[in-house]
């Protein structure tokens, strides 16, 4: 079953800026794309994700600026994320702030969601993407990176600094820009998606931090959450969340989601939604992904899925998108140059 994520509109905040830095008219630009400043400048519009990255990538092909989504990102602030936004600058400590968003992102943006994890003196945010298809979406990737280092400089202090950001696509500039964009390492074609930052920024307060504002923001997403729980959403985040657990079952979800497996396939069922399907669906999405963004080797990608041998993952492929993925990869692949 095919869904239609939305992204708030924000997300394109600096747009109009970017194209006339590039000598271009930008309300004809956007016309000829479907779209509009007026649109998107509109509070709480949302687009479908497919057209948000088709624009993007339309955006840097056209322009031949293959770093448009590097310098979107360098335009946003807190105004992109609405309520969520107000929420965030108001937490007294990032930790709060990524516990925050980590529980609200979907009203921003269905298609993706951040989580973290702490490892000894390092943090890991990491980021999983839900939405997958065959368009090439490196340029929606950087722009969801640099838009994060913009919150976490923000939130955390011009002086932040990280540690590195790996990213599972190959590189659309010489690695040595990216470098000099984060001030950090950027590595690609990794297993994940993911910042990794010094532990110790998680509690150091954040300054100006209003608790009745945060406190009203807070207030307003919690209702909105009540009254707009998806549970396909919910269980896809989580297919993401575990993939590569070979042990990925229906039982192991409803359990993540503290309900009885019948409940949840009752509530899946109300949706037109077969966990299995949904499972699959998502395996292959992500697997033409990587296959046409990365140079990811097979055998390692069939291990993230949570396949237990390569064989069968390439059935499984195969029986879904009548080709080997080998061959998938040579007939689909948006890479030009080698990393």
């Amino acid at each position: 079953m095919a869904q239609a994520f939305q992204i708030k509109t924000s997300a394109l905040f600096g747009i109009d800026q970017i194209l006339n830095e590039l000598n271009t008219d930008s309300d004809a630009w956007l016309a000829s794309q479907n779209c509009s400043m007026a649109f998107i400048n509109t509070p709480n519009n949302t687009m479908d994700i497919s057209q948000f990255v088709s624009l993007l990538q339309h955006s840097a092909e056209h322009f031949n600026c293959p770093n448009f989504g590097l310098r979107l990102g360098a335009k946003q602030d807190f105004r992109i994320l609405g309520p969520l936004g107000l929420l965030l600058k108001n937490c007294i400590t990032p930790r709060e702030a990524l516990n925050a968003a980590r529980g609200f992102m979907a009203f921003h943006n269905q298609s993706e969601y951040w989580d973290y994890s702490e490892q000894g003196d390092k943090l890991y945010l990491k980021r999983y993407e839900i939405f997958h298809d065959l368009a090439d979406t490196r340029q929606y990737k950087e722009l969801s990176f640099s838009a994060c280092y913009q919150l976490c400089r923000l939130v955390m202090g011009d002086a932040f600094r990280g540690i590195r950001i790996e990213l599972s696509h190959a590189p659309l500039l010489k690695p040595k820009a990216y470098e000099q964009y984060f001030k950090m390492p950027v590595l690609f074609n990794c297993e994940q998606d993911q910042l990794v930052i010094p532990a110790h920024y998680l509690d150091t307060p954040i300054p100006n931090a209003d608790k009745t504002i945060h406190g009203f923001a807070e207030h307003y997403l919690v209702q909105l959450n009540q009254q707009h729980s998806d549970i396909v959403q919910q269980v896809s985040y989580l297919i993401q969340q575990t993939m590569g657990d070979q042990n990925q079952t229906i039982d192991n979800i409803a359990n993540l989601l503290s309900m009885s497996r019948r409940t949840l396939q009752r509530r899946l069922s109300a949706e037109g939604v077969i966990f299995k399907t949904l499972l699959l669906d998502i395996r292959i999405k992500t697997a033409c992904w990587y296959l046409t963004s990365s140079h990811i080797d097979i055998t390692l990608l069939s291990e993230m899925l949570g396949y237990s041998d390569v064989s069968g993952f390439s059935r499984a492929f195969k029986s879904a998108k009548s080709a080997s993925p080998l061959i998938w990869r040579k007939q689909f692949s948006q890479i030009t140059t080698e990393p």
